[in-house]
């Protein structure tokens, strides 16, 4: 397995992508079975799955669910500063000068990933028809809201960028709205109908709801095109891709029932099929995005912080505040500047590399002195 170049056994790419498979093994382990309660419950890891929801208790869950994402969506907030996107947004554009390979990659993703949404789209009624003689749409609106958190945070930074966009890419009021705007706002209106998919008040309008988020996730990757991930690695939401493939892989394992007539059982193997082929896709882009990062950080000393610091969007005390990183964070060292340090760390909050300034006496080398440069 490479060696991450912060040090961590595996880089955060495989990481990320290791624990998306692992989710998805669950989905289809928890929602596999002909009694799909049955088999949530037997799982050993469903606790894992589905983040804590007790199904034999008092049924609270959808209530705690929403408060928890109400939580975590003003933690998030607090923590992405506008510093922290200007400094997510232009380490991501740094990256992507580095390796020209990635934009094939970046081309056959947003197609395969056009080709999934379009054919949830074209099939949401037999979805859910299917969910519904499965007696399965409690179970996969209960799925849907023990993931608000994790749509919450991908909206938090969505709602950055937007303010982002808004502020530096804008040129009049009567200009079309940006690649980014666009982006934001559909990440922020899929939250909300995820929302209301978790509160719907009946199975029907639950299965509608989950039309239109098929919709909205069609509509996001059509109108983005090719610049799919070069959009979405530039705000920080490239984890985003794999989320969504996951919710819609969990879709896609509806229960075969014996009233499906052999057209609905190939429209679902087809289904299958067109998410295994995003999510081989998606593993090969992070794989190259991987190995770009990798030798990006390879041409800088690599340190960490010897005490909690401050990182900076500048090279003073003034400057705005980037992230609060904590004692033994691994950094790469990318400029010198008096008694200040610019360094690349990875972002805990968007999971990329982020650069930012942070004074010297925080820093302590780790292969060899950190080299003085003009000051």
């Amino acid at each position: 397995m490479r060696n991450n170049p912060f040090g961590l056994p595996e880089s955060a790419a495989e990481r990320f992508m290791r624990e998306e498979r692992q989710r998805a093994d669950l989905y289809r382990t928890a929602l596999g079975g002909s009694v799909i309660m049955d088999a949530v419950k037997q799982a050993t890891t469903a606790r894992e799955l589905l983040r804590g929801v007790d199904f034999d208790a008092p049924y609270r869950g959808m209530l705690d669910t929403l408060e928890r994402e109400r939580a975590s969506k003003k933690a998030f907030e607090s923590l992405a500063t506008n510093a922290w996107a200007m400094s997510v947004t232009e380490t991501a554009r740094k990256l992507a000068e580095q390796n020209q390979g990635l934009v094939e990659q970046q081309r056959h993703l947003g197609i395969s990933l056009l080709e999934t949404a379009r054919a949830f789209v074209a099939n949401k009624s037999l979805v859910a028809s299917a969910i519904e003689a499965a007696s399965a749409g409690h179970a996969y609106r209960r799925m849907i809201a023990e993931s608000l958190p994790r749509f919450s945070t991908f909206s938090a930074i969505a709602e950055r960028m937007l303010v982002i966009d808004t502020m530096t890419l804008r040129a009049s009021v009567d200009e079309a709205e940006t690649a980014t705007a666009f982006a934001a706002r559909s990440v922020i209106e899929m939250r909300q109908v995820a929302e209301a998919i978790a509160t719907a008040e009946s199975d029907e309008e639950a299965a509608r709801l989950q039309g239109s988020l098929f919709g909205l996730v069609l509509t996001f990757f059509q109108s983005l095109g090719p610049n799919t991930m070069p959009e979405l690695q530039r705000m920080g939401l490239v984890g985003f891709v794999s989320f969504i493939l996951t919710v819609l892989g969990a879709y896609a394992l509806i229960p075969q029932q014996p009233t499906m007539t052999q057209q609905e059982k190939a429209a679902f193997a087809a289904l299958n099929q067109k998410i295994d082929s995003a999510q081989a896709e998606h593993r090969r882009y992070h794989e190259t995005a991987a190995e770009t990062e990798a030798a990006y950080l390879a041409q800088h000393a690599r340190a960490y912080l010897r005490r909690d610091a401050t990182l900076r969007n500048a090279p003073a005390r003034e400057g705005a505040v980037v992230l609060k990183a904590p004692k033994g964070t691994e950094i790469a060292v990318e400029e010198i500047k008096g008694r200040w340090r610019k360094v690349l760390f990875r972002d805990p909050l968007s999971n990329q590399l982020a650069r930012a300034w942070v004074y010297s006496t925080a820093v302590a080398p780790l292969a060899g002195p950190v080299a003085r440069g003009d000051e």
